[in-house]
């Protein structure tokens, strides 16, 4: 099976030419060597390519692309799912926002008849449908769906700007400042969609087909997510990516704001999501209390979740941490609530690592944006040299493999690397 890597891809401009691309890459099967089939450039401007999509058929590959909406590739799975001709740019909603990043889509994910494809747009605060043409391999007739803005939390409003709230220029509190959802999920059956806002905690679930619930922001069914401890700087748990269980009963969620990572049940007659035991850290609370605040992340704070991976079989879920740098497993119970697995945490082979997935029930792939760069991991504070984020010659990041151990879910790096400018996501 063939693994798409998408590096020299930024989370913030920068002033200089590089372009993004996205690598084919072939996994031996020993699960030791990756070697590059493929390399191809995205759209010129691409920034935030963070969440991709594919088809059963593996004929089509999609990526989110900042400014350029959705980005469509044509696949030949006879040929290593090498990509055919040149890539096709979508716009996912029609709502224009003066920034480099467009509307934003975070996320996105076909139905499962792979008729529509939905996207959730993070500054917009929106989610778009778009109709799949397979055969002119475009999306078309974006609609837009307008969730609810909460305002930022008293508790938010104590903390005082950080340096990279004033630098960025984003509204104190951001993201708590208004809904900006970040992850979406269809449930395996077909019949729900749901959404998950980091900005406002809130779960949101549609029906499916989508019709007046989603067109009016209207949820068939909503929750609010678990508020952040008092000793952390957020005020809601922040949940950036959900995944169902294979067998559709509970939904996972990573959370970046505060640390942690939920479960939930899951009724497919009614949508309705409740609890299955108590949100769980996925780093330790002593290296958090040990790390001053970093001046150069948004609300400053030492750590911000990222990705998350069910296992095939079901046995375990994983989470990835950016700033402790590191990959949390859980064991999911009968009952659907998670307990730390033995292992519980190891390193993630790098530096700020983003999205994690499997390629098989044995193989999770893991992508970090930078190196492990010993400058890099100096103290935090207010006396952090700035070039901390990465410069010039020191930002290689990487895709490794961890093969999982489907008994006690511990992972061990099986030494296959592929190392790249800035890699921030994966899909296999």
């Amino acid at each position: 099976m063939s693994i798409y890597c998408f590096s020299g891809c930024y989370n913030a401009p920068l002033p200089d030419d590089r372009t993004p691309t996205v690598a084919v890459l072939s996994l031996d099967q020993a699960g030791t060597e990756l070697s590059l089939v493929q390399q191809v450039d995205l759209p010129k401007g691409t920034l935030m390519p963070i969440a991709q999509a594919i088809n059963k058929s593996r004929t089509m590959l999609f990526t989110t692309a900042g400014k350029n909406g959705v980005v469509s590739f044509r696949l030949d799975p006879t040929r290593n799912g090498e990509i055919l001709g040149p890539p096709v740019s979508s716009p996912v909603s029609a709502e224009v926002l003066e920034t480099p990043y467009g509307v934003m889509p975070v996320d996105i994910c076909l139905d499962t008849n792979e008729e529509k494809l939905f996207s959730c747009n993070f500054l917009s605060g929106s989610l778009s449908v778009l109709t799949l043409d397979e055969v002119r391999g475009t999306l078309e007739d974006p609609q837009n769906c307008s969730l609810q803005s909460s305002g930022i939390p008293e508790k938010v409003r104590r903390l005082g700007p950080s340096e990279a709230a004033q630098e960025l220029g984003f509204p104190e509190g951001f993201p708590e400042d208004a809904s900006h959802p970040h992850g979406l999920a269809i449930h395996p059956e077909g019949g729900w969609l749901v959404a998950c806002d980091l900005g406002t905690s809130l779960f949101s679930i549609f029906k499916i087909p989508v019709g007046k619930s989603f067109f009016t922001g209207s949820p068939d069914f909503f929750l609010k997510a678990h508020q952040a401890p008092d000793s952390n700087r957020h005020d809601g748990a922040g949940p950036r990516q959900i995944r169902f269980s294979a067998d559709g009963r509970f939904l996972f969620s990573v959370n970046e704001l505060d640390h942690s990572v939920s479960s939930y049940h899951f009724d497919d007659t009614t949508g309705r999501l409740t609890p299955a035991g108590l949100p769980l850290k996925t780093i330790p609370q002593d290296w958090l209390d040990g790390i001053p605040p970093r001046p150069y992340l948004y609300n400053a704070q030492p750590n911000y979740n990222s990705g998350i991976a069910v296992a095939p079989d079901g046995r375990h879920v994983y989470t990835s941490a950016r700033g402790h740098d590191s990959i949390a497993g859980f064991n999911i119970l009968s009952d659907g609530s998670l307990t730390p697995t033995p292992q519980f945490v190891l390193a993630s082979g790098g530096r700020t690592p983003w999205a994690i997935c499997f390629l098989n029930n044995e193989l999770l792939l893991v992508t970090n944006q930078n190196k492990d760069d010993p400058i890099a991991r100096l103290p935090g504070g207010a006396e952090s040299p700035p070039d901390r984020i990465a410069p010039l010659g020191r930002e290689p990041g990487n895709l490794r493999v961890f093969r999982r151990d489907p008994g006690d879910g511990s992972l061990t790096p099986t030494g296959a690397i592929w190392e790249a400018p800035h890699v921030i996501s994966v899909l296999a």
